[in-house]
Order: C-alpha cells, then structure tokens, then sequence
C-alpha cells in the first residue's frame, strides 16, 4: 500500500529501543511527532471527523462519582470505545495497530515496569 510506506520504512524496534525507552526512563513521557506521516495522518483525522458529525463520540466520562461538580468543565473531549475493526475505522485500526506493537517494543526495554499492553 503506497501510503503506508512512511511508516513502513520506520524501523519501530530502533526508535523503541534507541528513543521512546531512554526518554521514558529519563523523563517519564515521549512525544513522537508525524508518526504516521501526513496522508495516513489525514486518512485518520477523516475517520474520526466522520465519526463526530455521525453522532458517534460521546462527552468524555470521570472516573469515580464527583458530586457538585460540572463534568464539562473538567473533561471537554468527546470520546468513543473503538477496536478498529468497525466499518470506517481502517485508519484508526492501523494506528492502534502501530501503537500496540511500540508499546510491546517498549515493554521489552522498560522490563521492570511491566507493562502488558496499552490502555484505551
């Protein structure tokens, strides 16, 4: 696939264990910017666009029972629970997949941390 070729040219393995791994024990947290490359990017954003003028994002939830407080204005985003293998969801389904496998790749290289697999 023509536009998957950013992303297959990527060496995941090298920029786990060469980049994500060393930033996440040094500072706790990794930004990877153009991770997909702009037309994938693109195929994506489209995918949840479509999902929001669909009805299909729902207001984001807090977890645990907060009294007196407005949900709004603490959490503005509005979310859905999606595996990518729904109709429309190919993109989406394609960076999920992508983020699993950095995630097990990272895992490897942050051994005591134990992590099983990505959150939704």
């Amino acid at each position: 696939m023509p536009i998957l070729e950013h992303i297959m040219k990527l060496d995941l393995e090298k920029l786990a264990m060469d980049y994500i791994v060393p930033c996440l024990v040094e500072q706790g947290f990794f930004y990877l910017d153009s991770f997909l490359g702009d037309v994938v990017g693109q195929c994506v954003l489209d995918q949840v666009k479509e999902m929001h003028c669909s009805g299909l994002l729902h207001d984001g939830q807090l977890a645990g029972r907060r009294t007196g407080v407005s949900k709004t204005h603490i959490r503005g985003d509005k979310i859905a629970w999606v595996s990518g293998t729904e109709k429309g969801c190919e993109s989406i389904s394609f960076l999920l997949s992508m983020i699993d496998r950095l995630v097990v790749l990272c895992a490897r290289g942050l051994e005591k941390n134990n992590i099983k697999e990505r959150s939704k």
